[in-house]
């Protein structure tokens, strides 16, 4: 089949926004024509990547994928204007300028988050009634009502961001998520049960996989100490990191025990004025590393966090940190709830904690210091076996062959 993608995310963008570079090569790989639709690449930081200026349009080939670049407003920061320029920047001009570069295509797959994605592929069918699939990466609009960019915002616009939604839900073939917890969601706006199907992300399994450690490059971090805390990803609202701070101030004591924050985000300046206000010289922060050498960065943490905030919409989702920490056979601290939770718990890979506390954090982080290692190398055996059973890309890229397949064909699943 020849298929199209539409991602405002891609190559070279890291952390989530890897995961629609590592789909479009899933499905070229199983001997497809792809072509993806999507932005110059400025996410996590808002700022260009090294190479790229933003041009009305760019035609690339990225590892065996033809990609098509369409003009946006680059941002990624907290306020509302800006990032609703992002997002409805890209919609637009990759409904025009972009559609019309792409070439007859079979079925489209959007990664819709966010979910404005989705406005070229219905431009797309209805301009030449070409059907996608739109898989849900995050539930809108609880989304950006949970954000605080509406906070004393419009009804009225809540009410346009609902009927948008479910205007994109009726047109899909297929309405996939990432989690159990979402499918009763999207149940409850009217979609059909035979619509909507599960189809979680899987890892980039190349850059996430059992690694050595190596000690030269935990020096470089200054990561010296026997046991370390490592949280590695975007450091935004969402993710609670000064909870993380709070139980390192709590275990300053304990000499043994140090922290890593490696990644970065919009709140990373607050975080490290945190950390120097409390004198927490047992927290490291590392830049942003390349994707592919995530692999050996994981390595060094003992301890794997993933937090999220505990907010209703949270329940119903399940990160791509979650796939990516499980295939890299690392021990989870899960400061998380719902579906999230749940495949911690079942993996056997790790504990589970309630979001938002420091001092359960903290005991959590001193129980886990205290096992031993081959008990928790075995956590980190049970998640990667988890990860190969449930998540692996040959299993789940099959079973997205099929919905675009069925999609193509013009039927539902």
């Amino acid at each position: 089949m020849r298929i199209g993608m539409v991602s405002q995310w891609y190559d070279p963008e890291g952390s989530s926004a890897a995961l629609p570079g590592v789909i479009s090569r899933a499905l070229a790989a199983r001997g497809h024509e792809v072509h993806v639709l999507t932005g110059f690449p400025n996410y996590p930081t808002g700022r260009l990547a090294e190479g790229y200026r933003v041009r009305p349009y760019l035609r690339e080939d990225i590892r065996g994928v033809t990609v098509h670049r369409a003009p946006l407003y680059p941002s990624h920061d907290s306020r509302a204007a800006r990032r609703a320029l992002n997002y409805l920047s890209f919609a637009t001009a990759a409904a025009g300028v972009g559609v019309a570069r792409l070439p007859r295509l079979d079925a489209v797959l959007v990664h819709g988050t966010p979910a404005t994605a989705a406005v070229p592929a219905l431009a797309l069918k209805s301009l030449r009634g070409t059907p996608f699939v739109f898989h849900v990466q995050d539930l809108w609009p609880h989304t950006v009502l949970n954000s605080g960019f509406l906070e004393g915002g419009s009804s009225r616009l809540e009410r346009a961001l609902h009927a948008y939604c479910d205007s994109v839900y009726r047109a899909a073939s297929t309405v996939a998520v990432i989690s159990p917890g979402m499918m009763a969601s999207i149940a409850e706006r009217g979609v059909p049960a035979d619509k909507i199907e599960l189809l979680p992300n899987w890892a980039d399994e190349s850059a996430f996989r059992p690694a050595p450690r190596r000690p030269d490059l935990a020096a470089a971090f200054g990561l010296t100490r026997p046991f370390t805390v490592m949280y590695a990803g975007i450091f935004g609202r969402y993710q609670q990191l000064g909870v993380l701070l709070d139980a390192a101030q709590r275990l300053r004591h304990r000499q043994d025990i140090g922290f890593a924050l490696v990644g970065g985000g919009v709140d990373e300046a607050e975080l490290r004025r945190q950390a120097d206000r409390h004198g927490l010289d047992n927290v490291s922060f590392v830049p942003l590393q390349p994707f592919g050498a995530m692999a050996d960065v994981l390595a060094l943490g003992d301890l794997q966090l993933i937090s999220l905030q505990d907010l209703p919409l949270f329940r119903a989702t399940l990160p791509s940190k979650v796939q990516a920490t499980l295939a890299a056979g690392r021990p989870i601290l899960g400061a998380v709830v719902g579906d999230a939770a749940q495949v911690v718990r079942q993996s056997g890979a790790g504990v589970v904690i309630t979001p938002g506390s420091g001092a359960e954090m903290a005991d959590a982080i001193v129980r886990m210091a205290d096992t031993s290692k081959e008990e928790r190398e075995a956590m980190g055996l049970r998640g990667r076996d988890y990860y190969l059973r449930e998540f692996s890309q040959s299993v789940v890229s099959g079973k997205l062959e099929t919905l675009l397949a069925f999609a193509a064909g013009g039927r539902s699943r």
